[in-house]
């Protein structure tokens, strides 16, 4: 494998439909790869009022927050992180990320899997 430099300005992304998401586009960081199959990685850009719907799912996320604002809900918590902040979201807990400010959203989610994802979850499916 060489060394291949993206640049995310650059990529179009994916406008996610699904029910529950509103004015985000996704990026997969991490292409799927057979030798990477207990991780996988994207980028989500949401727009002002943007979010993802309310989820959990069986593997754990780390995030990072590239620009802008993010609140993350969970449960009955709410929290407001900036920029240079990173999440922890354990397996099974129900979460959102929304963008109440005035400027796009960037987050870059990791994806931790203890076991063997399934197709959906290294090709679109919640982050």
């Amino acid at each position: 494998m060489s060394l291949k430099v993206r640049r995310l300005t650059e990529e179009p992304g994916i406008d996610e439909t699904e029910e529950g998401y509103s004015g985000v586009n996704t990026v997969w960081a991490v292409l799927k790869r057979d030798d990477l199959s207990g991780f996988s990685s994207r980028v989500f850009r949401i727009e002002p009022g943007g979010h993802t719907p309310m989820h959990d799912h069986d593997r754990e996320h780390m995030v990072v927050v590239i620009r802008g604002t993010c609140q993350v809900e969970s449960d009955s918590n709410l929290w407001k992180v900036n920029e240079g902040s990173i999440v922890t979201v354990p397996r099974n807990t129900p979460h959102r990320f929304t963008n109440p400010g005035g400027g796009r959203t960037v987050i870059l989610i990791m994806n931790f899997f203890t076991q063997e994802p399934r197709e959906a979850e290294t090709e679109g499916e919640n982050p």
